[in-house]
C-alpha cells in the first residue's frame, strides 16, 4: 500500500463526497464557531486600538498659581520631567489656554461672556504608564507653585478595569469556542468512521497499519477545518465592508477600526486554528476508534 499524500487526499475527498451531509454540518459548525471568534477578535482589535489611543491621552494637568515667576515655572517643569514616570511636560500659557478655548467653542456665544483672560498657566503631563498617575499626583500635592491638580482617577481606573476584563473574557470565550469546534469535528469524524466501518475493518484484516488508516481521516478533518476557516474569513470580510466600515464613516470622531496588519494576522490565525482544530478533532476520534 502506498503512503503517497495524493492517495490520502483522494480518499479524504471521496469520504467528504460520500458523507457530504455530515461533513457539511461539521464544516458549517466550524465556520460559525470561527466566525464568532473572528468577529470577537475584530472587536478586540478595535477596543485595543481605542484603549491605546485613550491611554496615550491620559494626562495630569497642573494649574499654576497667579504670579508664579517664570524661573520657578521652568524649574518645576524641569524637575517633573526628570521623574521616571513622566514622558513629556508641556507648558501652556494663559494666552494659549484662551486660544484653545476659542477654538473649542468657536461656534457658540459663550466666549462673549468672558472678559479678559481668567485662565491660569498650566503644565500638562503625559505619562509613560497612566497607571502611575496617582503616584505623580501625590508627589505634586502641597507645592507652593500649584493651585490645582486635575486628574480623573475614576475614569482611568474604569478604563484599566475594562481593559483587563475584556482581555480575560476574550481569552476565555475564544478558548471555549475552540473546544466546542474540536468536539464537533471529532464527532463528525467518528460518524465518518462509522459510515466506513466495514471498509476500515477489511483494511485492518489485510494488514494495513494504524497510520495508513488514520491519514485519510486526519486529512479529512484538516480539510473540514480549513474550509470552515475560509468560509469564516469570507464572511468576516463581508462584515467589515458592509458594517464596520460604514460605522467608522458615521463615527469619525471615535478612533474605531483596526489596521490591515491586524486583519491579515487574523486571517492567518483563523487558518491555523481551523487546521489545528480539524487535525486535533480527527486525532481524538481516531485514537478512540483504533483502541477498539
Amino acid at each position: 500500500m502506498s503512503y503517497r499524500p495524493f492517495y490520502f487526499l483522494k480518499e479524504s475527498f471521496n469520504s467528504l463526497k460520500k458523507n457530504w451531509a455530515i461533513n457539511m454540518a461539521a464544516i458549517t459548525t466550524v465556520a460559525l464557531s470561527l466566525l464568532v471568534v473572528g468577529f470577537f477578535m475584530l472587536v478586540a482589535f478595535t477596543v485595543n486600538n481605542w484603549m491605546k489611543m485613550t491611554e496615550q491621552k491620559v494626562e495630569v494637568v497642573v494649574f499654576l498659581n497667579e504670579g508664579v515667576p517664570a524661573e520657578s515655572v521652568e524649574a518645576l517643569q524641569s524637575e517633573i520631567m526628570s521623574w521616571g514616570e513622566v514622558k513629556k511636560v508641556t507648558y501652556v500659557s494663559k494666552e494659549q489656554a484662551l486660544e484653545r478655548l476659542k477654538q473649542q467653542f468657536k461656534d457658540t456665544d459663550m466666549l462673549k461672556m468672558i472678559e479678559g483672560n481668567p485662565l491660569p498657566e498650566s503644565l500638562e503631563l503625559s505619562l509613560k504608564n497612566p497607571q502611575k498617575a496617582e503616584d505623580v499626583v501625590a508627589r505634586l500635592k502641597g507645592r507652593s507653585e500649584i493651585d490645582e491638580i486635575r486628574h480623573d482617577r475614576k475614569t482611568v481606573e474604569k478604563l484599566f478595569a475594562f481593559t483587563k476584563m475584556a482581555r480575560w473574557f476574550g481569552v476565555s470565550f475564544a478558548g471555549l469556542l475552540a473546544f466546542a469546534s474540536l468536539v464537533l469535528i471529532s464527532n463528525a469524524i467518528r460518524l465518518a468512521i462509522y459510515a466506513r466501518r466495514k471498509e476500515v475493518a477489511i483494511m485492518r484484516l489485510v494488514g494495513a497499519s494504524n497510520w495508513f488508516i488514520r491519514w485519510p481521516f486526519l486529512f479529512e478533518g484538516i480539510i473540514q477545518g480549513l474550509i470552515g476557516a475560509l468560509i469564516a474569513i469570507i464572511l468576516l470580510y463581508l462584515i467589515q465592508v458592509s458594517i464596520i466600515d460604514k460605522i467608522k464613516d458615521v463615527l469619525k470622531f471615535l478612533p474605531l477600526g483596526f489596521s490591515s496588519q491586524d486583519f491579515y494576522q487574523l486571517i492567518f490565525g483563523l487558518i491555523v486554528a481551523g487546521i489545528m482544530i480539524g487535525a486535533a478533532g480527527s486525532a481524538l476520534a481516531l485514537r478512540r476508534f483504533l483502541r477498539v
